[in-house]
């Protein structure tokens, strides 16, 4: 997908923490160090790239593109079981980006805003279509979201997750976990309460317990 200038200018008007991955006790806790360091590196970076693109940097925002094009597939895809549907979502999602820049406020982060934006598109989708029947086939290219579908296939325990969780409790822990999101936002993502996204981590986290035999936490 290309979402250069030219693309862009042509739809814009003139003038919105994965459940940690299995690792050995000696380099668990170094890992998740540096692992925290990179995402507040990606989220300062981010911050500074939307600033520039409200100002009308191009260039930024195809930047901001590049670093959320697979996050956002990823969690598109997870909702909608469909690579086409993901494809379209997330083609929508980058583009009403764009268009309503100017609406968005640099005293939040810039992942909450965007994943905001996927999160009602995939909403509003599902409300007008029934959800199309899951793929089973995975493209061979060498994209990134096709690297993602290789991948989620391989993750049995969100594959599982998504069976057994509600719509909401699933989002949330995705966002959560892989996203690295807040409580506050996540629940600015979803439109919810804070409290209301607790207790949906601590009823979903409770389910997957009593099924995988894991010890649930409390944010």
């Amino acid at each position: 997908m290309n979402y250069g200038a030219s693309a862009i200018d042509e739809a814009a008007p003139v003038g919105i923490k994965v459940l940690p991955a299995p690792c050995t006790a000696e380099s668990a806790a170094p890992d998740q160090a540096d692992e925290k360091t990179k995402r507040a590196q990606c989220r300062t970076e981010s911050l500074r790239l939307a600033i520039a693109a409200q100002e009308g940097c191009i260039e930024s925002f195809e930047s901001l593109v590049e670093q959320f094009e697979k996050p956002l597939y990823r969690f598109l895809l997870a909702k909608t079981r469909n690579h086409h549907q993901a494809e379209d979502l997330l083609q929508d999602t980058f583009l009403i980006a764009y268009r309503k820049l100017n609406q968005f406020n640099p005293a939040y982060p810039f992942s909450s805003w965007i994943f905001t934006i996927a999160h009602r598109l995939a909403i509003s989708y599902f409300r007008k279509h029934k959800p199309m029947q899951e793929e089973h086939d995975i493209p061979t290219d060498k994209t990134p979201r096709c690297e993602v579908m290789a991948d989620e296939k391989s993750q049995t325990l969100w594959a599982k997750a998504r069976c057994l969780l509600s719509a909401n409790h699933y989002s949330a822990l995705w966002l959560f976990y892989t996203e690295d999101m807040t409580i506050e936002q996540v629940a600015q993502t979803m439109n919810r309460k804070p409290n209301s996204v607790k207790v949906w981590l601590h009823r979903a986290r409770k389910r997957l317990a009593q099924e995988f035999k894991l010890r649930p936490s409390i944010p």
